[in-house]
């Protein structure tokens, strides 16, 4: 597949900025996928339910927003060409993104069956169509790379690029009020449920919540692109841009402003990630171009310092493949019957290990830090070797 590909990377042509905060992403990412039990860990560990902001919050909008900075890399070309090689190319890897996501889902689906050999693939593929679910985090990348892209050539200067992710927040939030005047953000009713509902159908979205609506939905996918819409800004300072105090002034103010109008514009619109809502896209993107700005001025003022930044840096240059291998493990992990026949094997693990340590709370995500700095030496390893996975 054209948009799967295994390269050496040249170091020197690689943002270390940039890696560090993908990486940063990515190990939230994971550290808040494994934690062992939900109840006993710190809140902030565990995903806002609804409304509100949580550490586990900042994950996914800020591998958004890095997908945004990163487009500046590798797409400066790619975007120049005319419209006919530049959607084919786009085509190419946001199918392969998605096809990749869809086909993850069937096998996080069939996982627990297959180590509990109650897998009967007749049966399976019988009633498979009907009920699969189409959407994911990859699939959400994938849509919101396409949009984001094509409304970056089309803008073709930086300024048209925020007006366009203004614009999309706008058009994102008044769809809301619109549709459900009375309760716009109610999870019952409102407009991202019914696009769900119809796009793809509420035999394909998650029932997580209890009814059909799916945090990974068509509608959301508006906002997100004004996500990482924000994030090629970023990335064009960190480009185009050659003094680091400038640099990081440009996106300290930056992120500033985008922290100040989602504050302001949560007094009319509830901030949720389930939703993507337009609050929460400008707090986290203003506050992810407040961490570029530090991450800049700190390697540039202490250059030593980025040696304790290697890990999230290692992470950084493959974190949809760690992404994805976390979560293949864990679904695993989570199938297999423990020893004492009482419940999944990871948990099982945890209570033969750290569980306690410092008290409930701390031991949950003490599992899940050292469950992720499992996977560092792998990440190590392919960051010597300037392997980088590109899906």
């Amino acid at each position: 597949m054209a948009s799967f590909s295994v390269y050496h990377s040249n170091a020197p042509k690689r943002n270390f900025v940039l890696d560090v905060f993908r990486g940063l992403a990515v190990v939230l990412m994971i550290v808040v996928d494994a934690v062992p039990d939900l109840r006993t860990v710190y809140p902030t560990l565990v995903h806002s339910p609804w409304e509100g902001i949580h550490a586990a919050d900042l994950a996914f909008p800020g591998f958004v927003f890095a997908m945004g900075a990163s487009a500046v890399f590798s797409w400066s070309g790619r975007i120049r060409n005319p419209w006919p090689e530049f959607l084919w190319a786009l085509l190419v890897r946001v199918g392969g993104l998605f096809l990749i996501g869809f086909l993850f889902n069937i096998v996080l689906e069939i996982t627990p069956m297959l180590v509990r050999q109650e897998f009967d693939f007749g049966a399976w593929l019988w009633e498979m169509p009907g009920q699969v679910r189409i959407f994911g985090v990859l699939q959400r990348l994938a849509l919101t790379y396409a949009l984001g892209m094509v409304l970056a050539k089309m803008a073709k200067t930086e300024s048209r690029v925020f007006v366009f992710a203004a614009l999309l927040l706008l058009l994102s939030s008044a769809g809301y009020h619109i549709y459900a005047p009375a309760a716009p953000f109610a999870l019952p009713d409102n407009i991202s449920r019914a696009v769900d509902v119809i796009v793809p159908g509420a035999a394909h979205v998650s029932q997580h919540y209890g009814l059909p609506f799916d945090p990974e939905g068509l509608y959301g996918t508006m906002s997100s692109a004004a996500s990482m819409l924000f994030g090629l800004l970023a990335g064009h300072v960190l480009k185009e841009h050659s003094g680091e105090w400038e640099k990081g002034m440009l996106l300290a103010f930056g992120g500033a402003a985008l922290v100040g109008a989602g504050w302001f514009w949560s007094d009319y619109d509830i901030v949720g990630m389930p939703l993507w809502t337009s609050p929460y896209a400008l707090l986290n993107a203003g506050a992810d171009m407040l961490l570029f700005a530090a991450l800049g001025w700190i390697f540039f003022l202490l250059p030593f310092v980025g040696v304790l930044f290697r890990p999230f840096c290692a992470f950084g240059r493959n974190p949809l493949v760690f992404f994805l291998a976390t979560q293949l493990c864990l679904k695993i992990l989570w199938s297999i019957e423990s020893p004492a026949g009482d419940g999944p094997l990871y948990v099982w693990i945890w209570r033969h290990t750290v569980m306690g340590v410092g008290g409930m709370a701390f031991s949950t995500a003490l599992f899940a830090v050292l469950w992720c700095a499992l996977w560092w030496p792998l990440a190590e390893w392919m960051y010597r070797r300037g392997i980088v996975v590109k899906l």
